[in-house]
């Protein structure tokens, strides 16, 4: 467990020293204080008031800016986590203490899942204080003048005092500002919920049932298993992809996660179909924010218990996926485009991104079929969706007969426009705008593929000058990575 703990230990200081984090923080906490005059303009529903309903979206929309910062904190968190250090090499080092596998992928989700534990920790407080706040409707409301001064001053005393100890004593500035913000604003925070609006002492726990209910805290906590079960996605694709396609494949596994119902339970009678909406993760589990725009909307207690078993399961699972897939991998090689030329990489994630698609398309069949052909048409787009993947992963890897399959079809797309453009055809579809930008694509590309950086990374040129271009990646990857 020790090993386990030093390894999560150093990926949690990562993940806080990334410029991107505090971005992210920053960016969510002015979207968050935004949101209070922005909630201004619900014009009421139903039989609600203005100022109920105007809360009521205040607190839908901090629930959905939570929600989007923790999924990009999680996937430019996490997404590089495993990939940057096998392309760095420094992965053997750690490897050869002796650690086990296992032991770095468990690490690895426990540094980044406290990284955006702590993320998550900072904007909910400033979205608490924002819900003790309430929308200013008219100029006769009051404003919570304990939570401008004692939140909005313990935020920039973070800042001032982070800017102190890297000046000073050479502290990391952004991890700094992000202890900081937790310590004094869990403290402005207490200091809020003992003072009503105009600095009378309140009850503590008046604040947190009238002012800050307490569906609001469950479905904040139920963000955060979401935002877990994401980043165990990023983990784990990271044993094998590079940060730019484990980006792709967690947009695909968030877009399908959340519209599982409409994949997978719509035909309950299909066994394929109830066996993956019983089995992939169904991150509607986590959403809660069509019971809080409702009058009477409640979460149990006990539901939130059960989807933290939900999550908890969900973890184990896709850590374990990661682990085997890490098991496997090749740690000689890098990722699969770490040492590609950019267009050669640039080609290879677009290739993997129609890959995704194409599983995306083979989940959503034509309605008017009946199941048969249903099942025929996903299981031919997810086998032309494997294909497109492990094609473009062997061409980001330089496998040669890629590159002349690549050309073979450029040229055959080339050739068939030019019969279409010379045929006379209107100008629309294939033969118009659309049609002579792929055309230019279809001659360019050919062009810039015959350059001899492209061709060393496929080993068309002799053998002394493949053996030198490589040798002059290497040594460009390596002076990059100093």
């Amino acid at each position: 467990m020790l090993k386990v703990f030093a390894i999560a230990r150093n990926a949690f200081l990562e993940a806080i020293r990334q410029p991107i984090f505090f971005v992210l923080i920053l960016i969510t906490s002015a979207v968050l204080v935004l949101d209070v005059p922005m909630a201004t303009y619900t014009m009421g529903t139903g039989n609600a008031d203005y100022a109920q309903s105007n809360q009521q979206w205040l607190i839908v929309m901090g629930l959905s800016t939570l929600l989007m910062s923790g999924l990009l904190v999680a996937a430019f968190s996490a997404a590089g986590v495993i990939s940057r250090e096998i392309e760095d090499r420094t992965i053997l080092t750690v490897l050869a203490k002796p650690v086990s596998r296992p032991t770095v992928v468990l690490g690895k989700y426990l540094g980044v899942g406290c990284a955006l534990v702590l993320s998550l920790y900072i904007n909910t407080l400033i979205f608490f204080m924002t819900v003790r706040q309430r929308v200013v409707f008219t100029a006769g409301d009051p404003v919570d003048w304990p939570v401008v001064v004692i939140g909005g001053g313990g935020f920039f005393l973070a800042l001032l005092a982070a800017l102190f100890l890297n000046y000073f004593f050479g502290w990391n500035w952004i991890s700094s500002v992000a202890s900081l913000l937790a310590g004094l604003l869990t403290v402005g925070m207490l200091l809020v919920s003992l003072l009503g609006k105009g600095w009378t002492p309140v009850s503590i726990i008046q604040t947190f049932t009238l002012d800050i209910p307490p569906e609001v805290v469950i479905s904040v906590v139920l963000v955060l298993f979401c935002v877990l079960v994401f980043a165990a996605v990023a983990v784990a694709a990271s044993t094998r992809l590079g940060q730019v396609s484990t980006i792709l494949s967690c947009l695909a596994f968030f877009v399908v996660g959340s519209l599982a119902q409409n994949f997978f339970g719509t035909h309950p009678e299909q066994p394929a179909l109830n066996l993956a909406y019983r089995t992939f993760p169904n991150l509607n589990f986590f959403f809660t924010l069509d019971v809080l725009e409702r009058q009477d909307g409640t979460v149990p207690a006990a539901y939130l218990g059960l989807a933290g078993v939900y999550a908890l399961l969900e973890i184990v699972a896709i850590l374990a996926v990661g682990m085997a897939l890490f098991q496997g991998r090749d740690l000689e090689r890098g990722s699969d485009t770490s040492l590609a030329p950019r267009l050669v990489g640039l080609l290879a994630w677009c290739g993997r991104a129609l890959g995704i698609l194409l599983a995306l398309a083979a989940l959503v069949p034509p309605a008017e079929w009946n199941w048969k052909f249903r099942v025929l048409y996903a299981l031919g787009m997810a086998a032309l969706a494997a294909g497109f993947w492990l094609y473009w992963g062997w061409f980001g890897r330089g496998v040669k007969w890629t590159y002349w399959a690549f050309l073979v079809a450029i040229a055959l797309t080339a050739a068939a426009l030019g019969v279409q453009l010379a045929r006379g055809l209107p100008p629309t579809g294939l033969a118009g705008p659309a049609g002579l930008a792929v055309l230019g694509a279809a001659v360019l590309a050919p062009a810039l593929m015959l350059l001899p950086r492209n061709r060393f990374h496929f080993g068309l040129a002799g053998s002394k000058q493949v053996a030198t271009g490589r040798l002059a990646q290497l040594t460009g990857a390596s002076n990059a990575d100093q």
